[in-house]
């Protein structure tokens, strides 16, 4: 049965293999493609020349990996049964949102065209996320004259909250930080701080529990962990997996996790931290309309 990667729990519930693997992911993690196996017969490879009965065969023939899903029955967080290998993921990420990944995306996914240039980098976005973050933090941090943030995976670090203190950003690639934000280059490097950032990193990561409890480590005494996911799939919709609903699947692609409001708290409180508040906020940030988990931790 194993364990949920999310809080640990061994109530763990199969539901089979539903989750539909992304083709993309499937090039970028495990080198592999999906589509039909070249044949020797003449007629078929006739038919296949003309685009129409070529996607007729797809149709027919089917080309869905499927991978087995687990719902955690504790927490309600969502997994493969079996994990993503890191190196796999690593290679997904090695240059992640640059115009070699774009390209190769588009390649698989043609729709992806339309907001590649805006994911992650729309003003509307950064505004809006960063806005509301830094508002919602306000009132429950408390900030002394040696306050210090780090954006763990943070890319470069533009989505640290406005508030006063030294901003550092630890990202494995050659992405530079913003103005205003240093960057660590390794873990070794690495210090305490009073405030870490885990943003839209553990719907990534095979194993959440563990990177959160990494970054834990980071925290000064009474520091702050604050985790940000989205909640991709309602509460409703998670409810009809769990209740065995035939007609349900789940896509498994850059979000290999799905996260709730309770398995976001539940993760911070595994990692022995004490929960502040979790909120589910919806925000308008340009291309989307974005459902986002933001859960504040204090470690003790």
């Amino acid at each position: 049965m194993g364990e949920c990667r999310n809080c640990g729990s061994v109530a763990i519930k199969d539901l089979g293999p539903i989750g539909a693997a992304a083709p993309f992911l499937l090039k970028r993690v495990l080198n592999l493609d999906t589509g039909l196996a070249p044949t020797r017969h003449r007629l078929k490879r006739f038919l296949r020349s003309i685009r129409v009965f070529r996607e007729f065969a797809r149709k027919v023939y089917g080309s869905t990996v499927l991978l087995e899903i687990q719902i955690c029955t504790t927490c309600s967080f969502i997994q493969t049964r079996i994990p993503l290998p890191e190196e796999g993921l690593a290679k997904f990420y090695v240059d992640y949102r640059s115009d070699s990944y774009n390209r190769e995306r588009i390649h698989y996914e043609p729709e992806y065209a339309s907001i590649a240039s805006r994911v992650g980098s729309d003003d509307k976005e950064v505004n809006s996320r960063k806005g509301g973050l830094t508002a919602w933090l306000t009132s429950k941090v408390d900030i002394d004259s040696d306050f210090s943030m780090l954006d763990y995976g943070g890319a470069d670090g533009r989505f640290l909250p406005d508030l006063l203190g030294r901003k550092y950003v630890f990202e494995i690639s050659d992405i530079a930080p913003i103005a205003g934000v240093e960057r660590v280059k390794d873990e070794a490097s690495l210090g305490t701080y009073s405030y870490v950032q885990i943003a839209h990193v553990l719907e990534h990561v095979s194993f959440p529990l563990t990177l959160t409890r990494k970054a834990c480590s980071y925290l000064r005494p009474n520091g702050y962990l604050y985790v940000e996911v989205p909640q991709d799939l309602s509460d409703e919709e998670v409810a009809q997996l769990s209740n065995d609903d035939p007609n349900m699947s789940v896509i498994v692609h850059e979000h290999i996790n799905y996260y709730t409001v309770k398995s976001a708290a539940k993760l911070l409180e595994s990692a022995g931290l004490t929960l502040i508040e979790v909120q589910l906020v919806t925000l308008d940030i340009g291309w989307t309309q974005a459902r986002n988990i933001r859960a504040l931790g204090r470690k003790n």
